[in-house]
């Protein structure tokens, strides 16, 4: 009797446990995908001479279901959680020693950014345990695709009025063609504010429609239901479009990038079904859908010598004057942005004190070559475990993802710099280590 009643109450508490992760992890997605969040307006914030997100301090509430997602699993899976992170002790390590040595040596330290790093370091050891102990990544990939639908049917509708759609409490900028400050295409001098959807700027945005578009194409292809291709063809439709709002050239490249691997894989492991050339053919159609309806404003952003474009060189060269001068620990964690002036050989604007667009050289910058090599060895190790295992359209879809990362860190500073893009690459990171099968004996939350 004894031994059915602790068996009794041992599924009791799994199947609570299931349903708690199952209800924070979908309301984190939610609060990634609609950033709610509390900026504490102090001196810092404006120390650039105007407001910037990069020397603000913000609580979202993403961080608040964060720590109550990674709390149950610590309280459940505390083994397994810490061996998740174990896999990036050197990082972790390497962060917190360089942290310290920059304080005892008395130059000043980000620790709002630190945290932010470690924040991200939890979310890759939450989510690991998540999708290696439970049978969520379904539900994940399918919140997630219809969530970014959503998005690009918003930031769709912004480009199209021109004006926000009054979402401001969900996160949505108060978007105008007419104000600085806002990401615009300009055709015969008239000015075109672009998709931002309830995200800051429409570049961080386009890397959750990229990451939509890729899971979208698994899932339509992976069900053999009419109404469920339908909705997941709408999905692939709506996000191609709602990306093409955007109008950013390196989250069009990731995503064309990102197809042609998936389907790549699909062709070399003779996976290239019907079902999946259904998902081609509705990829095609949506893209000449995206050309007839936005070639003018997609043909003035077919350059490379505009402001932008020259902008990132600008700021490519300003990182590698700061790793020149800090090479081995970097500038500190966050701080690069402080410094900009410093190593500018012009003066810069407010408006133009931002953090270097290359996700690698601002990791060097701010954590050292040495710091930007672990953080490479991370990604490498993670990527050629995909391959050595089974193939598998799972470990496909992954690595397609992953790729698309690779391709927008070339271009832009959000995976480094912006909680919300921060948080997406540790989340795939830990989805990419889950990959692997569970070891015989291990406990597991789902059924």
């Amino acid at each position: 009797m004894y031994s059915q009643n602790l068996k009794n109450s041992s599924y009791l508490s799994f199947i609570i446990s299931d349903k708690l992760l199952k209800f924070f992890g979908f309301l984190f997605l939610l609060s990634l995908f609609f950033p709610i969040r509390h900026v504490f307006f102090n001196t810092s914030a404006y120390i650039t001479g105007q407001y910037s997100d990069f020397t603000s301090y913000s609580l979202y509430l993403s961080d608040i279901l964060l720590i109550c997602l990674a709390a149950l699993i610590i309280l459940t899976q505390k083994s397994a959680f810490f061996k998740a992170i174990y896999d990036i002790k050197w990082l972790i390590v390497w962060v917190f020693a360089t942290q310290i040595w920059l304080f005892i040596s008395g130059h000043p330290i980000n620790p709002y950014f630190t945290v932010k790093l470690l924040e991200c370091f939890v979310a890759y050891g939450t989510f690991k345990v998540v999708f290696t102990k439970t049978s969520q990544k379904l539900i994940f990939l399918k919140a997630f695709v219809v969530l970014s639908a959503i998005q690009a049917v918003i930031a769709t509708g912004q480009f199209i009025l021109q004006h926000p759609l009054g979402l401001n409490k969900l996160g949505e900028q108060l978007i105008s063609p007419t104000q600085t400050g806002f990401a615009k295409i300009f055709i015969s001098g008239l000015a075109f504010v672009r998709g931002y959807g309830t995200f800051p700027h429409p570049n961080p945005l386009s890397a959750f429609l990229v990451t939509g578009i890729l899971m979208a194409i698994y899932l339509f292809h992976q069900n053999q239901g009419k109404t469920e291709r339908v909705l997941y063809g709408t999905a692939i439709f709506l996000n191609i479009i709602g990306l093409t709002t955007t109008f950013s050239r390196a989250a069009i490249l990731a995503a064309i990038s990102g197809i042609i691997v998936y389907f790549a894989f699909l062709l070399w492991q003779k996976q290239l079904i019907w079902p999946a050339k259904q998902a081609l053919i509705i990829v095609f159609l949506s893209i000449f859908a995206s050309l007839a309806l936005f070639s003018p404003f997609l043909l003035a952003r077919a350059t490379i010598s505009d402001s932008a474009s020259l902008e990132r060189i600008f700021y490519a060269r300003v990182g590698l004057k700061i790793i020149e001068n800090h090479p081995i620990i970097g500038i500190g964690a966050g701080e690069s942005v402080l410094h900009m002036q410093q190593y500018s050989w012009i003066q810069l604007q407010p408006w133009q004190i931002q953090p270097v667009h290359n996700y690698f050289l601002l990791a060097a910058a701010e954590l050292g070559i040495v710091g930007a090599a672990i953080l490479c060895w991370i990604f490498l190790k993670h990527l050629l475990a995909l391959v050595r295992r089974p193939h598998s359209q799972e470990s496909f879809l992954l690595a397609s993802i992953f790729i698309s990362f690779l391709i927008l860190m070339q271009f832009d500073h959000y995976f480094y710099t912006l909680q919300q893009t921060q948080l997406l690459l540790w989340i795939i990171l830990g989805f990419m280590a889950a990959i692997k099968t569970p070891q015989i004996g291990e406990q597991n939350f789902s059924r």
